[in-house]
């Protein structure tokens, strides 16, 4: 899961095209914003791992909670611009989405 979140902060470049046609400072909003959600969904799933390590299942659904952030994505809905990452960000929502199912249940038995 932490891999797929930094192949997605490794291609922030990609955003890029997609908003090739607003303003600069629209531009530099954008891809600033998207890069710091991407840092953030990182951030995230390594404190979850740590709380995991820890036995913190509460603080292990809080920090996938997080994990699951889509900031980039709304950002650039609310410009007219296709997040050029739609599909790996999907693939990153469900594997945050199974672990926090599987975490549910752990707390449930």
């Amino acid at each position: 899961m932490l891999s797929v979140a930094k192949e997605l902060q490794s291609k922030n470049e990609l955003i890029a095209p997609a908003v090739a046609n607003l303003s600069l400072a629209a531009k530099k909003s954008l891809q600033g914003t998207c890069k710091e959600s991407f840092q953030s969904v990182i951030d995230m799933l390594q404190e979850g791992q740590v709380a995991l390590a820890a036995g913190d299942i509460a603080t292990l659904q809080t920090k996938l909670s997080a994990a699951l952030d889509t900031e980039c994505d709304d950002e650039l809905s609310n410009f007219g611009a296709t997040f050029p990452l739609a599909n790996l960000s999907k693939h990153l929502t469900k594997k945050v989405c199974v672990c926090l199912a599987i975490t549910a249940q752990n707390v449930v038995a």
